[in-house]
């Protein structure tokens, strides 16, 4: 049955409306333990899709519960998760204790490294968009300054990692072009290997 429901969306044209319904349903659909085996994979693809939400829409209050966000990471793809936050992210969501937490697990764990930079910057700016939206001191505020704090801390510790590998490298490059022998080359790069790890 669910199949059908995304093969029939995925036939008509694409619209925000289109989009904003199937996502909506979807996230209702994954809060619910009795459907979530039921949902296709492929349907969570349209997350990729980002369409905007209104406040109406259920799917901003229970598609940020603990469980959800467990659901949207275990898919294990970058671009899903990050196209999930921004959907859920907005100044209508107040995201409940444990689906904050969560949130903030996926960030530090799922999108550190200098490899998604450019993810975490999509988030960056979908806080950046939201928060004058909101009213100074709020709870709400609050929240989504934290997760933005989250960001740029994991964003800073993916620079600090960049730049002690382009020194490793620096390193490695000296010793492999300043050494003449191949006996000398052998144990001068063992010697330096403890210094690459640092």
């Amino acid at each position: 049955m669910m199949q059908l429901w995304v093969a029939a969306a995925s036939a008509l044209p694409y619209t925000n409306d289109v989009g904003q319904s199937v996502v909506d349903t979807l996230l209702r659909m994954a809060y619910r333990s009795d459907l979530q085996p039921y949902i296709p994979v492929l349907a969570w693809d349209w997350l990729k899709k980002r369409p905007v939400f209104n406040s109406r829409c259920l799917g901003l209050v229970q598609g940020t519960t603990e469980n959800v966000v467990q659901i949207v990471r275990k898919l294990g793809d970058v671009g899903l998760f990050t196209s999930y936050l921004c959907i859920v992210w907005s100044e209508w969501t107040h995201i409940g204790y444990f689906g904050f937490q969560e949130m903030c697990h996926l960030i530090r764990e799922e999108l550190g490294g200098t490899g998604v930079a450019g993810y975490r910057s999509d988030l960056i700016q979908r806080l950046d968009d939201i928060l004058p939206q909101l009213k100074p001191g709020s709870s709400r505020k609050q929240q989504y300054e934290e997760l933005r704090a989250v960001l740029l801390e994991v964003d800073e510790e993916a620079v600090k990692t960049l730049t002690g590998m382009s020194h490793r490298v620096v390193i490695l490059f000296f010793l492999l072009t300043h050494v003449r022998a191949c006996a000398e080359c052998h144990s001068t790069f063992m010697c330096a290997l403890p210094l690459l790890c640092l």
